[in-house]
């Protein structure tokens, strides 16, 4: 009788928490489907001095059901120092009302009620609040974004006396709330509460007479929670044995697929889970895994075979892209890659928005669309069908989107335009790529040979024609470098190189002297040789420039640089730099550097390391030596 009292006061207390001087509603009791009204009187809370207010509010139920609980603004009217709104209740699945008031135009400024929030219960005919109206303010505070929206730290204790009378009040509901009970109690931390909590975990389960998979599942969430991981795993076999086709159980023959080495094995391990479990959340990622291994294993046939037996929603048009490309690029089974990039295209025209898409989908679409038109080209090419390639590459191609393009794809545009006879065709295209440093040097000296051939043309006007197609590009180019030079004095030196003879900057005065400092135990060093050869062959004419390849930090015998050179086919002048004593006058923190001296005797340029591309460094290099040549 005393325990029905307190339950039946506690009940009166949590209405009454909603009929303060700052808030009350009316009805009094109010029943689903019905209008509540409400006035919010801020005087005395932390919104008392603001006057651009809004609420926000969730309706709330059984855990279950708590999708219905997406934040929602309610306009609120103001009536001399008060303000009023209305909020509805639904006809099912409410057991309340939970708000919140705030600045709307400062929204970090909030009355939340001393952390409680305000609450409109539902009551039944009868007046009595119904089932869910007090656990389902926890809900809200252990399963909804509401508390994080307000910035507020759900009190635990309180979270546990809404569940426990609610608990008290309806027993029956205790499936519902013993899994957010218990996890409260594992977020309060109480002295003794993991012996407490293990032993309820227990007792809950074995109060039922087949626990379900979810209630396995809940309780190994919950021991996880406590690091208990053998009690997760038991319970992880448990509901393997209720559920024999469970997720849980195709989750882990899945993953033994992915894991499986040897190939044989797992094309018959992704038969068996197909068979059994056709309709597996997990069974599009394995298809797609599988599509991927098949093109790894080199087994085109078997690719081909399997793709073809594939939904729509099983293919992955970009994986698709992905290795027709590489079997095209590398001239391997080509037609084979031309069926795949078909293939992926019409999956793409049916395909709704995938879930790892944020953007717009329309605009996504176009660009993937083109992707694979460029692949589809490539496989053309490739097979000597030139006019199809010269038609898809028009698909992928406008003087517009050329920006948007790999510079090989242009290159391969205007090799297909010329062999079918659309040079001046696809002409617009191709000065916009070399307009805009989009062009790579084969297709400029294309470009330049089949200009010099047109009626009325000369080598000198395609000379002429190319220079002023880059003009701009150029000089943009040159005012860029003009920001990286520097002017330092260069410092005297005399080296010996690897002939034998006597290296020095005053048997090189007046001219522009470039200085490669490297190593042979330096991996970024021999990377970038073979764009320093080609940078040093593009002067080899001028006696006005020097490249020196000054050996430094060696680190061993000299001999060591003999052996590199002797091995390898660079022409290069050698200086060693045995005491770092250059190294160090020029400021080398890393190797590689390079260095480039004017003809005035000062150090114009330094760079550190090789980003790996031999054309950019070739470019760079002659840039600066040609400035410095100038005058610049």
């Amino acid at each position: 009788m005393k325990k029905t009292l307190l339950q039946t006061l506690f009940l009166l207390t949590l209405t009454a928490l909603s009929a303060t001087a700052q808030f009350c509603f009316s009805p009094r009791q109010p029943q689903a489907d019905q209008v509540v009204s409400f006035t919010y009187s801020p005087q005395t809370t932390p919104l008392a001095t603001d006057s651009t207010l809004e609420g926000r509010y969730v309706r709330y139920g059984a855990p279950g059901m708590m999708r219905i609980s997406q934040p929602t603004s309610v306009t609120l009217v103001r009536q001399g120092k008060d303000y009023v709104g209305q909020v509805y209740l639904p006809k099912k699945d409410v057991a309340g009302t939970v708000l919140y008031f705030r600045n709307s135009t400062l929204p970090k400024r909030t009355d939340l009620n001393k952390g409680q929030f305000y609450i409109i219960p539902v009551s039944d005919a009868n007046g009595r609040i119904v089932p869910h109206a007090t656990g389902g303010q926890a809900s809200v505070f252990t399963r909804t974004h509401l508390p994080a929206e307000a910035g507020l730290k759900p009190d635990q204790n309180w979270v546990i006396t809404l569940l426990e009378h609610e608990l008290a009040q309806n027993p029956d509901l205790q499936p519902q709330y013993w899994y957010d009970l218990l996890a409260a109690k594992i977020k309060q931390r109480k002295p003794g509460y993991g012996p407490q909590v293990k032993a309820a975990i227990e007792s809950y389960l074995a109060s039922r007479p087949e626990p379900s998979p979810t209630e396995l599942a809940d309780a190994a969430r919950l021991y996880e929670s406590m690091g208990d991981f053998a009690k997760v795993n038991a319970l992880r076999e448990r509901r393997k044995s209720v559920e024999p086709a469970g997720a849980l159980v195709q989750k882990d023959r899945a993953m033994a697929i992915r894991t499986e080495p040897n190939w044989t094995k797992k094309k018959e391990a992704y038969a068996a889970f197909r068979k059994e479990f056709p309709t597996a959340a997990y069974l599009p990622a394995l298809t797609i895994m599988m599509t991927d291994d098949y093109y790894k294993q080199n087994d085109i046939a078997g690719l081909m075979a399997f793709v073809g037996q594939q939904p729509d929603s099983f293919v992955d048009a970009l994986m698709l892209n992905t290795i027709a490309f590489k079997m095209a690029d590398e001239k391997r089974s080509v037609p084979e890659a031309e069926q795949l990039t078909k293939r992926a295209l019409a999956v793409l025209k049916n395909q709704a928005k995938p879930t790892d898409v944020s953007g717009d989908w329309p605009t996504e679409k176009q660009n993937r669309h083109r992707q694979l038109m460029n692949t589809y080209a490539r496989t053309l090419e490739q097979q000597g069908k030139y006019a199809e390639a010269y038609t898809a590459y028009q698909d992928v191609l406008t003087p517009d989107t050329v920006n948007e393009n790999d510079p090989r794809t242009i290159e391969r545009y205007f090799q297909c335009a010329l062999r079918t006879n659309h040079g001046n065709d696809a002409l617009p295209v191709v000065e916009e790529a070399v307009q805009i440093d989009k062009a790579t040097k084969s297709l400029k000296a294309t470009l330049q040979d089949w200009y010099a051939k047109q009626p009325g043309n000369t080598t000198a006007k395609a000379d002429a024609y190319l220079a002023d197609l880059e003009a701009d590009v150029k000089a943009d180019k040159r005012d860029e470098m003009q920001q990286k030079l520097i002017n330092e004095p260069a410092p005297a030196f005399s080296l010996t190189d690897l002939k034998g003879r006597t290296i020095s900057t005053a048997a090189m005065k007046g001219k522009v002297i470039v200085l490669d400092f490297w190593a042979t135990w330096c991996g970024p060093c021999i990377a970038s040789f073979p764009a320093m050869q080609q940078a040093q062959t593009r002067f080899k004419n001028d006696p006005n420039v020097r490249f020196l390849f000054v050996n430094t930090r060696e680190g061993g015998p000299v001999q060591r640089v003999y052996s590199f050179m002797d091995k390898h086919p660079y022409d290069f002048v050698v200086p060693l730099d045995g005491q770092q004593k250059v190294a160090n006058a020029y400021k080398v923190q890393g190797i590689p550097t390079k260095v480039v001296i004017g003809p005035n005797g000062r150090v114009r340029y330094r760079s550190i390391g090789y980003n790996g591309n031999p054309e950019a460094t070739v470019d760079e290099l002659a840039l600066v030596v040609e400035m410095l040549k100038d005058g610049k």
